[in-house]
C-alpha cells in the first residue's frame, strides 16, 4: 500500500511531502509509514520487494541515514504473485 500510494515521494523528500495540499493522502501515508517501521501489522508472512535500484537506495540513505531498511529492501516472507491493477 505504501509504495502504490506513492510512498517513495515521502522517503525521497519529506519536506515536499509535508507541504502537500492533499491532507488525506499525507495522513494515509504517515499512518502506513508508522505502522511499517513499528511492525504493527498483524501478519508479516508475505514478502514485498519495492524494486528500488541500488542508486535509488543509495540516494534515499544519503538523504536520510536513519531510514529503516524495511522501507527500501525486500521483506522476509513468502513470495506471492499479486496482480497489479
Amino acid at each position: 500500500m505504501f509504495y502504490y500510494a506513492d510512498g517513495y515521494r515521502l522517503l525521497e523528500n519529506s519536506d515536499e511531502f509535508s507541504s502537500s495540499s492533499l491532507e488525506e493522502w499525507e495522513d494515509f501515508l504517515s499512518k502506513i509509514y508508522n505502522k511499517l517501521i513499528n511492525l504493527e501489522f498483524k501478519s508479516q508472512c508475505i514478502s514485498f520487494d519495492p524494486e528500488l535500484t541500488k542508486i535509488q537506495k543509495y540516494k534515499l540513505k544519503k538523504n536520510n541515514p536513519n531510514l529503516h531498511d524495511i522501507l527500501i529492501s525486500k521483506s522476509l516472507g513468502e513470495d506471492v504473485d499479486i496482480p497489479k491493477i
